[in-house]
């Protein structure tokens, strides 16, 4: 179920924001993956992306593991551990995974890693609750996912 498909305007992965980060994610077995090099512009401190986008980073890589499992979902929770600055114009890579499903509410993992070596630079948990078919409609619907 590979489709290159992003909040067109999401910071994250919005393929029509200019001024974000532009992640593309993928499908795997266990949830959905991208690599990205976070462009200067969106540090916090000199030479580290802002810790808010590297939260915005691992909540998508949890969002598009489940909805590359089939659910629409909204994040209801999300824990963050910051274990190393995360360098800007570096490769990074972002992987998310589905853990269990309960009902409506998806338990997710992510983690964020610098691509050459593989060093853990933060992790999260989630929990995303599925979006019933009026609120997707209410938010845009196929239009919101769309091709990026």
């Amino acid at each position: 179920m590979e489709r290159g498909y992003g909040s067109r305007g999401c910071i994250v992965c919005g393929r029509q924001n200019p001024h974000g980060l532009g992640a593309s994610f993928h499908p795997s077995p266990e949830g959905a993956w991208a690599e990205v090099a976070a462009p200067p512009h969106l540090q916090g401190f000199a030479g580290v992306l802002h810790g808010g986008l590297v939260a915005g980073l691992l909540d998508d890589a949890m969002w598009y593991a489940a909805y590359f499992h089939g659910l629409f979902t909204m994040t209801a929770q999300l824990s963050v551990r910051y274990r190393k600055p995360v360098p800007t114009g570096v490769p990074l890579r972002v992987e998310g995974r589905l853990l269990a499903r309960r009902r409506r509410v998806a338990e997710l993992e992510a983690r964020l890693v610098a691509a050459a070596t593989g060093e853990v630079l933060a992790e999260a948990e989630g929990k995303f609750m599925e979006v019933p078919a009026d609120v997707r409609e209410r938010l845009g619907g196929e239009d919101l996912i769309g091709p990026c």
